[in-house]
């Protein structure tokens, strides 16, 4: 077996992994929605630049978080799109 053909495929794994291991960035809007009991809806809209990595991965889609606290209660909900 030539070195070449060792070589070559050595490399093309190597550059593959460099490629995928790379974080990848994205912008995003994200709409916020805070519920409380006996208090009007608030809705904000968030921008986040350069959202990278698990961030991202944690970022996207949709969140929805309930809270009671001394019979009150609030909900938080929140939608991201990256691009």
């Amino acid at each position: 077996m030539s070195l070449k053909k060792i070589i070559f495929p050595l490399f093309v794994l190597i550059f593959i992994g460099l490629f995928s291991s790379c974080k990848k960035c994205k912008d995003c809007t994200c709409q916020q929605t805070i519920s409380q009991t006996g208090m009007p809806d608030v809705n904000q809209t968030v921008q986040l630049e350069k959202v990278c990595g698990e961030d991202l991965e944690e970022t996207e889609g949709t969140t929805t978080v309930t809270q009671n606290v001394g019979g009150i209660n609030q909900t938080v909900t929140q939608s991201c799109e990256c691009n």
